[in-house]
């Protein structure tokens, strides 16, 4: 062997040694999901114009969880529902934007839009297989009013089904690896 095929060699071994020590996805990583939870709590107290009303009422998503439910769901339905949930709610932060002129509470909404679009486009990834022959039940959406509403919203579905969803799929796709 040459000087060029034992460094190829090398740098192989040295890059797949890496790539063992770092989390194969951000699924893997269980600090992402407790940084967006901190995030989540932290903007609820966010000095921000809570107490202005809109002019009309937004619908957002119910967040409400019933753990037993919940579990007897397929994956495929709970993703489903995350992602019903996270869509309402960023068309919600975009129609709250109309009503407020303070450029602080602006940010904070642009934070959580950008946050649910993100966790949108995980869900998607998943790809989660439907192997369920139960239907998916939406359920009705709260009425919000106010920038709390928003933030409240955010704050319980970060804390709840996203939380629990993301570490049962972690738990399913991060298995430690065989040496």
């Amino acid at each position: 062997m040459d000087l060029t095929s034992h460094l190829l060699l090398l740098m192989c071994l040295v890059q797949t040694r890496l790539a063992k020590m770092i989390p194969s996805r951000p699924l893997c990583d269980s600090r992402i999901m407790d940084r967006y939870i901190r995030e989540a709590k932290e903007l609820l107290n966010a000095p921000c114009n809570r107490i202005f009303q809109f002019p009309n009422a937004i619908p957002l998503p119910n967040t409400g969880l019933n753990l037993r439910i919940w579990r007897s769901k397929s994956k495929r339905m709970k993703n489903e529902e995350i992602k019903a949930g996270l869509i309402m709610l960023s068309n919600a932060t975009q129609a709250a934007k109309q009503f407020i002129t303070n450029n602080s509470t602006v940010r904070l909404l642009d934070k959580i839009y950008r946050n649910t679009r993100t966790f949108i486009h995980i869900l998607q990834l998943m790809n989660v297989p439907d192997t369920s022959t139960q239907l998916y039940g939406r359920r009705k959406p709260f009425m919000g009013r106010t920038v709390q509403n928003v933030l409240y919203t955010y704050t319980r579905l970060m804390r709840g089904k996203i939380n629990i969803f993301y570490r049962e799929m972690a738990e399913e796709y991060c298995k430690p690896r065989q040496r």
